[in-house]
């Protein structure tokens, strides 16, 4: 396993040098003792300092050095250079293994909590675990999801403060037009591949400032049942239309039974509604753009799943709350050092078919390896400041 998480650590460092060439190599440095340090069970730089006996006052330094820019740049980069190898390794597979893998990109938002009143992003969030507006920092992410490997495109801030427009759709079609410029520059085009949607982001102007994006799949999880649809001769909100619908179970390539029909929809226009009982309830998709059969949309819709499972990883594997950086900078930076931390975690976890928890509770007992492994960061390491 040290092989592998060294091997991890060689190919961020050649990443990073050759996407910001304008960093330092002390810098460069210090973003991948922190990442590294996150499998061994240090998640932010106190407990690296503590553990490694090192300067604190310089780690800071260090971190605090880069730009917002740069910052940014973090959780944009890395995860998209990852899935540009994934993305080109699917493609050049056959047509039943691109079917398998399934790819899919998904938008979700989510809540960190923060117990400091000064840190940037920070702002009152209704959180749905609390049942009530928590303190915390609102993340907006993209995700893309290759069979079972879930990467981060691009993650955001969202602030309530500030000049402009800071509202979520508008600050996902940002997001997307930047993830689309970096894969272009690469060869890939990720309009072809559907994307998925909670319901809070259903709107008309979002599905058509899509299409005009090129995105040829849209699916949106019609979750709020006061949706007014039009199916057939009947106008009603979609918790009048579950009532009455039938659902078969005889449907080609469904486990779950299900029901297709055509609606029309002030707020949406034209689309495809399906009706599928999943566990116990009966829930709606809506589908736009390219038709797709309604196996093929329930199967995309569960690739969703993804974002959920990586926002898990985020908060308790990764402890993304455990790291509070001062400014606009910082907060990015704190958010970059995590995204990078779980990155090198599925590189390894792919390399040793092991699983996050697995790998980090096996290195957690093996903290000395730290020791050999720090003195390849040898600008980390001069006499206390």
């Amino acid at each position: 396993m040290q092989n592998h998480f060294i091997k991890s650590t060689i190919f961020f460092q050649h990443l990073l040098c050759s996407y910001f060439q304008r960093i330092t190599s002390q810098v460069v440095e210090t973003l991948l003792v922190l990442s590294v340090c996150h499998l061994f069970g240090l998640y932010n730089p106190n407990q690296v300092s503590d553990a490694l006996k090192l300067p604190k006052a310089r780690l800071y330094r260090s971190i605090g050095a880069l730009s917002l820019y740069h910052a940014k740049s973090l959780n944009l980069r890395l995860g998209c250079a990852m899935a540009v190898d994934f993305i080109t390794d699917t493609e050049s597979k056959s047509a039943s293994t691109q079917s398998r893998r399934c790819i899919t990109m998904s938008v979700d938002d989510t809540n960190l909590p923060r117990d400091g009143e000064t840190l940037s992003y920070s702002s009152n969030y209704y959180s749905k675990e609390h049942n009530a507006p928590i303190w915390c920092q609102n993340v907006l992410g993209i995700t893309l999801k290759v069979g079972d490997i879930v990467l981060p495109l691009d993650l955001r801030f969202v602030s309530k403060q500030g000049r402009g427009n800071t509202d979520r759709p508008s600050l996902v079609l940002t997001m997307l037009e930047e993830v689309l410029v970096f894969f272009d520059a690469h060869g890939i085009d990720l309009r072809k591949y559907p994307i998925t949607f909670d319901s809070w982001y259903g709107s008309r102007k979002l599905v058509d400032a899509l299409s005009d994006l090129g995105f040829v799949s849209i699916l949106i999880h019609g979750n709020q049942n006061n949706y007014v649809m039009r199916i057939g001769d009947t106008t009603a909100k979609l918790s009048a239309h579950k009532k009455d619908v039938e659902l078969r179970e005889d449907q080609w390539g469904c486990t779950k039974p299900i029901c297709r029909l055509k609606a029309e929809s002030r707020t949406f226009g034209n689309c495809v509604v399906i009706f599928f009982r999943d566990r116990g309830k009966i829930r709606t998709l809506l589908v736009f753009g390219k038709p797709l059969r309604t196996s093929e949309a329930v199967r995309i819709w569960s690739q969703h799943h993804g974002i959920e499972q990586f926002w898990r990883y985020l908060k308790s594997s990764l402890r993304v709350s455990s790291i509070s950086l001062e400014s606009r900078e910082g907060a990015y930076v704190s958010l970059g050092i995590k995204v990078m931390s779980y990155l090198m975690l599925l590189q390894v976890s792919i390399a040793e078919r092991r699983t996050f928890h697995q790998i980090q509770l096996q290195l957690t007992g093996e903290r000395q390896i730290l020791t050999d492994f720090i003195t390849h960061f040898h600008e980390l390491t001069p006499k206390e400041l």
